[in-house]
């Protein structure tokens, strides 16, 4: 902090006020959030000295591998709140051996009820360990959640709070439909939810960014399909396609249909600038990247005929690209097998089906928007090509995918060196969804998921997670361009930075 202000008066009362009111805001930035919170209250010049302490955004994340779960939230926040903060939002993010309604209360009675917070488990977390400030990426091993109550050998949590000037947050579910399509999500009102929250706050229908939580038995791809037609090209939408989850927030989001709540199939936590700033707020600005994981083998495909199965699966024939010839399911593996050398274990090979649907939200005009989405290839034999996943069609391509090692280290190398460009920005903060195939186990090194962010930003908080499938779309994609082809992914990670712009360097 810049010495104490001068003053033309020495000795004067002039001189007294500013020498006070510059010890009380030395004393009261090295409060922790609650004690800060409370001096807040004392007056209206003690409130303006707090204001004046967090003019800069701040973005705290820590996590811990304590296997008692009271006492790993304990960590965590003891850690986040341990300086000034007036929390806009929280993230925790526990291991799926943790209960997770015993985590989402513990977090609300340390951080109260007024503010958006999502819980969710994750299958490893990422981040600055709160008792040693060690970074690590750790992925949690399997858990058989039917085998018992057995404390977990390893396991922890992951606290990210955010205080974020100029921006509004709010989080908004995605529900079941309310009549002809009971046990469908709402995705229609799920956009329109979301379009009305941006433009309720802000002059802009889309808001700034998302990080979306989607249910582990839901289908993400229509919901994410819609949105791409709804909102900006500039709207960053990250997260984790398939968990469970908690949340709560200022206000009742739930809907009742008498005693039953309605399902929900995801929850998003929304980022819309607010229109009432003023001047004196800077702007906070939202940088996506994907670094893909996995390369393409063999031909491309068109699809002749595609049966949806009870069992969400689709049972494909196809031709090679410009050849007649009708292939089944083992004539297609054969051309993989070709290519690799040798057979392909059916739990590593994906299908990356390119598609043009039509979509409109309400009485909009319908629109034709082009997408391309992923599906596990099950099995193969002499009839069919066995994927899971639905909505393929007759002139459909696509394309084998399988992970691949060198690539996904490749494409953390071209994140990493985009990311370079951002070195003259103010940068608060960052986040990782990376797929839980990734990891030490992948790469056999450590922390190179991270790598893009910490090789450039080392001293910035990171928060981040190993999701069973990563959610990510924005534009402009300062990852590989073969990542933005998709926004849902597999062996991938997702980025988000954020930046912060002064008032006083705005244009």
């Amino acid at each position: 902090m810049s010495n104490p202000p001068k003053t033309p008066f020495p000795g004067g009362v002039a001189a007294i006020s500013q020498v006070d009111d510059y010890l009380l805001q030395t004393i009261l930035a090295k409060l922790p959030a609650e004690s800060f919170a409370s001096a807040a209250c004392v007056s209206r010049s003690w409130n303006d000295i707090c204001s004046r302490i967090l003019l800069h955004p701040k973005f705290i994340s820590a996590i811990s591998l304590n296997t008692s779960l009271p006492e790993a939230v304990k960590e965590v926040t003891d850690k986040v709140l341990s300086e000034p903060m007036r929390p806009h939002f929280a993230i925790l993010s526990i291991c799926p051996a943790f209960n997770l309604d015993q985590a989402h209360e513990l977090i609300i009675q340390k951080l109260g009820s007024k503010i958006p917070i999502v819980t969710c488990d994750a299958s490893g977390i990422i981040g600055k360990e709160a008792r040693t400030d060690r970074f690590s990426e750790v992925n949690f091993p399997y858990f058989d959640l039917d085998d018992g109550l057995e404390p977990p050998s390893e396991a922890g949590v992951s606290l990210t709070v955010a205080y974020l000037p100029g921006l509004k947050v709010d989080i908004v579910p995605l529900l079941e439909s309310e009549q002809e399509l009971k046990g469908k999500p709402n995705i229609n009102k799920f956009v329109m939810d979301l379009r009305d929250f941006s433009a309720s706050v802000s002059p802009c229908k889309s808001p700034e960014a998302i990080i979306m939580f989607g249910d582990s038995d839901g289908d993400m791809k229509p919901v994410l399909e819609n949105l791409d037609y709804a909102l900006s090209k500039q709207t960053v939408i990250a997260g984790n396609e398939s968990c469970s989850f908690r949340h709560s927030s200022n206000k009742k989001t739930i809907t009742h249909r008498g005693k039953k709540l309605f399902r929900e199939y995801a929850v998003a936590l929304v980022f819309a600038r607010e229109r009432t700033s003023l001047d004196g707020v800077g702007k906070i600005e939202f940088h996506f990247a994907v670094g893909p994981g996995v390369a393409a083998v063999g031909p491309t495909y068109r699809v002749v005929s595609a049966k949806m199965r009870q069992e969400c699966a689709t049972w494909l024939t196809a031709k090679r690209e410009g050849e007649n010839e009708i292939l089944d399911g083992e004539e297609m593996l054969n051309d993989i097998e070709l290519e690799m050398g040798g057979p392909v274990p059916n739990d590593d090979l994906q299908i990356w089906v390119r598609k043009r649907r039509k979509y409109s939200i309400g009485s909009e005009k319908v629109k034709s928007v082009t997408s391309v989405t992923y599906h596990f290839v099950q099995e193969a034999d002499e009839q069919y090509l066995y994927v899971q996943g639905w909505d393929i069609k007759t002139g459909d391509t696509f394309r084998f995918y399988i992970p691949d090692r060198k690539y996904a280290s490749d494409s953390c190398g071209t994140v990493s060196e985009n990311f370079g460009m951002l070195k003259h920005k103010d940068l608060i903060g960052g986040f990782v969804f990376a797929c839980c195939g990734r990891g030490e186990m992948f790469f056999e090194k450590l922390n190179v998921d991270s790598s893009p962010i910490l090789d450039n930003f080392p001293n910035i908080p990171l928060a981040g997670m190993f999701c069973d499938a990563e959610i990510g779309r924005g534009s402009p994609n300062l990852g590989l361009e073969q990542g933005s082809e998709s926004h849902l992914h597999i062996y991938s990670c997702i980025y988000l930075l954020m930046s912060y712009t002064p008032p006083n360097s705005r244009p």
